[in-house]
């Protein structure tokens, strides 16, 4: 395409599979789709399930469970950003950039970014530290955790993409069939379980038991509604991989970036194109070519449906291991000095041998976090600034992920050794997640789902019912928001 030849534009030919007959061997090739999702699923299956969800768990029981229905939300609207750049070429935070004043939701993103990933990378470089700590049973934890976050920036920046992806996958199956084994073996109450995921907004407790406010104080310091919203802001797809999947899906080749050499070159033509014409008018109009552009968007909806799944699926096996073996009349919590060693107990159910099990479980899934974090932060701020600055734009990516991961240690540190010293890392961790895994998430959907309308040709828009289920998952991400004003 140049901009002399905005028709010249045709939709690759989609992959095979995509279009063989539906059988059971076709969908087990869909598997091989899953790759971005992988990192969604290994950065969500973190601190959020390890420790959030069965401590929510213990003190609420099931009522809660509603929360990770609702975090579908975040997938659709992450599928509506995604597919607006697999249709047209341009990244949707480029034009972000161009639409907003000066691009001031471009550096919103990023301020808050900037404010709130040194927390996180404070809050997962302690959880990481206790966990060896506890493993190995020698060393202060800060070492450990230090040492092995730079193990994990390391690796990020000379390891290939497709390494990350394969790594991050085995990380989410070693937790995830644990948990999931734990409470198969429990043997819950189904009938009892199941209403909880459609009572949305319903039982909510209002407040914390007496057992946990008389013996953990440390936990009742955080208000239940930002206990809410932090748990569902460690199971959504985040500011960092909802922005960060706009890069991954150029690197992946999906979309309108089949085949092309060089999927960033031929992203920046289709954005110059757009930046001097104000319109989208080099996408075709023929009906086989709006056929073929629809069924090379099903490699993004396999991939995160599955990440969905196995999200969805691993946070309620925690959250109802919490619920059944820490609450009542264990009464036992995932505290700010604890934040690992008391879920032992939901491996520990099924035999005592299963313990270096979990162990091992824990410092790949934390390390998992690490490791997909850094290169989701470093993804997230480059496809966010590289359209307002023209310096970030000139740096060459893996240079500018040293830059993001130095800048990370340097602040990240310091807030570790801060929680050393009595900083809660429970609140901390919510207050990250609210803005990062919520309130940012839904200004990135109102955005996404405005674009999509106004720039796509009317072909390309979404439909009236991929509109309203859009705007659903707005609708969705705000119920804790709303409920703290009812």
């Amino acid at each position: 395409m140049n901009s002399s030849e905005p028709d010249r534009i045709v939709f690759p030919d989609p992959n095979p599979v995509l279009t063989e007959t539906p059988s059971i061997k076709k969908y087990i090739k869909y598997l091989a789709f899953f790759g971005p999702g992988a990192i969604v699923a290994s950065i969500t299956v973190g601190q959020g399930q390890l420790i959030l969800g069965p401590q929510i768990g213990a003190w609420a029981g099931f009522a809660l469970l509603w929360l990770i229905t609702i975090s579908i939300g975040s997938y659709i609207i992450a599928y509506v950003g995604c597919r607006f750049t697999m249709l047209s070429g341009i990244g949707l935070m480029d034009l972000f950039s161009i639409k907003t004043k000066k691009g001031w939701i471009n550096w919103l993103f990023i301020a808050i970014m900037l404010f709130f990933i040194p927390i996180f990378t404070a809050t997962i470089l302690t959880s990481l530290g206790q966990a060896l700590a506890w493993v190995f049973g020698v060393g202060h934890y800060l070492i450990w955790g230090v040492s092995f976050c730079l193990l994990a920036g390391i690796l990020v920046i000379v390891a290939r993409y497709k390494f990350l992806e394969y790594t991050q996958a085995f990380f989410v199956a070693v937790l995830a069939i644990g948990a999931v084994v734990s409470v198969i073996s429990i043997k819950p109450d189904i009938l009892e379980i199941l209403p909880n995921f459609i009572t949305i907004g319903q039982n909510v407790p209002a407040s914390y038991p007496d057992w946990v406010i008389n013996d953990y104080p440390s936990v009742t310091k955080t208000p239940i509604p930002l206990v809410m919203l932090g748990y569902l802001g460690t199971l959504t797809v985040t500011m960092l991989t909802l922005i960060g999947y706009l890069g991954w899906v150029k690197v992946k080749k999906w979309g309108i970036f089949k085949d092309r050499k060089d999927p960033n070159a031929f992203s920046q033509k289709c954005f110059d194109y757009f930046s001097k014409t104000g319109k989208i008018m080099y996408l075709p109009n023929e009906k086989n070519e709006i056929k073929k552009s629809r069924i090379l968007l099903k490699p993004l909806l396999i991939d995160l449906s599955l990440a969905f799944i196995i999200v969805s699926i691993v946070s309620a096996a925690y959250m109802i291991a919490g619920a059944v073996l820490l609450g009542p009349p264990e009464q036992a919590l995932p505290t700010d000095a604890k934040l690992v060693e008391e879920q032992v107990i939901i491996f520990e159910y099924l035999a005592g041998w299963l313990k270096p099990l979990f162990q091992i479980s824990v410092v790949f899934a934390l390390f998992g976090t690490v490791y997909a974090g850094f290169e989701a932060v470093s993804r997230m701020l480059y496809e966010t600034g590289k359209s307002v600055s023209k310096r970030m734009e000139g740096l060459e990516y893996k240079r500018f992920m040293l830059y993001v991961l130095i800048f990370l240690l340097a602040t990240g540190i310091p807030l570790a050794i801060w929680m050393y010293k009595g900083l809660s890392v429970l609140l901390m961790l919510s207050l990250t997640l609210m803005f990062v895994g919520v309130i940012g998430v839904i200004m990135y959907g109102i955005g996404a789902i405005y674009l999509s309308q106004k720039v796509l040709p009317e072909k390309y828009k979404l439909g009236k019912i991929g509109l309203a289920v859009s705007i659903l998952a707005i609708f969705l991400m705000m119920i804790p928001i709303l409920l703290i004003f009812i």
